[in-house]
């Protein structure tokens, strides 16, 4: 059995899973299962697949968290994502990992370079019956219904609740910490600004979000609001230089920092925008207020939300959905609106 995991600081992450919880006679666990063979590698899916298994675990009384990640070394990418292939799949492993590290029941996770040694411990749990998720009849089919909210929405109903995300394991007591060094007293905003004509990978460059109009609100918003501070979250080739000019902004990247710390500092935030990303799904599903911009038409029906409607299903007047592409003006109107509600809230 294999479950090696690759990253650039081995000891924070191994003290990271040396944190998610002990095991325990009196737990209850549930086996979450990604195989990236047929699950892709994105933020967004990562994080809703991890909503997803809460509340599957959740609705089958489980109180902990098993996760069993999984890659094949000669096939490491599904045809849906052909860019991944076998020299430079550990690094887009490295740099996605943290996002599988934010559920609250995470009991341990182990990562599988050997899919053999992987089914040998599948075939374990389907003879003990252990509570799984996909099953194993999904799994064998290779289908993981990850994208949709209907379980989530479903469960709302229900209880009224959802088992939201946490911080990544490890990493809330740094964004503490950053946040009393760098931000103390500021209305902290965490913004994420779709470039994928920028990044390492480009795709589906009509989601993109137009940088100039961030750029002004940013600028309208350094002399209408003195007290916001903006952190732009993003791969390190995603957001232009021009940040740098502006006085209200902070880039955790350009100051060495990854995927985690940014994950750990929009859970500590006040107040997220920007476009429906990875990171805004983070947003959603940490009850975090915020302001998602471009939301695709086409999403409506995953996420059981009519086109136009302002708020998820699970969603409350400060977390606010807009449909249209955005522009300054937007912006810092539906800025100024959360702003005053959620400040008002923490004074």
């Amino acid at each position: 059995m294999q479950s090696v995991c690759p990253m650039k600081n081995r000891q924070e992450m191994i003290g990271t899973l040396g944190r998610c919880g002990t095991s325990s006679d009196t737990e209850k666990p549930m086996i979450g299962i990604y195989d990236f063979s047929y699950g892709p590698y994105a933020l967004g899916d990562a994080l809703t697949w991890t909503m997803n298994l809460n509340i599957m675990a959740a609705t089958a009384g489980c109180d902990a968290i098993d996760q069993y990640l999984v890659i094949n070394p000669a096939r490491p990418g599904s045809r849906y994502q052909p860019f991944v292939n076998q020299h430079n799949y550990v690094n887009i492993i490295d740099n996605l990992f943290p996002a599988f590290l934010c559920s609250p029941m995470l009991r341990s996770l182990r990562l599988f370079f050997h899919p053999p040694a992987f089914s040998l411990l599948f075939l374990r749990g389907v003879v003990r019956r252990q509570p799984m998720w996909p099953s194993w009849f999904g799994h064998l089919n290779r289908r993981l219904d990850f994208i949709s909210h209907r379980r989530i929405n479903a469960y709302h109903r229900k209880h009224g609740r959802l088992p939201w995300l946490i911080a990544p394991r490890g990493y809330g007591t740094w964004a503490d910490l950053f946040r009393k060094t760098h931000c103390d007293g500021r209305f902290v905003v965490a913004v994420n600004i779709r470039q994928g004509a920028l990044s390492l990978t480009p795709a589906n460059l009509y989601r993109d979000s137009p940088l100039p109009e961030w750029h002004a609100f940013m600028r309208r918003t350094a002399a209408r609001c003195p007290d916001a501070l903006f952190l732009v979250l993003g791969g390190y080739t995603e957001w232009d230089r021009e940040f740098f000019r502006l006085p209200n902004v902070l880039i955790p990247r350009a100051m060495g920092f990854g995927l985690g710390h940014e994950l750990a500092l929009l859970h500590r935030a006040d107040l997220f925008m920007g476009s429906s990303s990875g990171f805004a799904a983070m947003a959603t599903f940490c009850n975090k207020p915020y302001l998602i911009t471009n939301v695709q038409h086409l999403f409506s029906r995953y996420i059981g939300v009519p086109v136009g409607a302002r708020h998820y299903p699970f969603g409350n007047e400060n977390q606010i959905l807009n449909w249209e592409r955005e522009n300054q003006d937007v912006l810092l109107e539906q800025f100024e609106e959360l702003h005053d509600r959620v400040r008002g809230k923490l004074a």
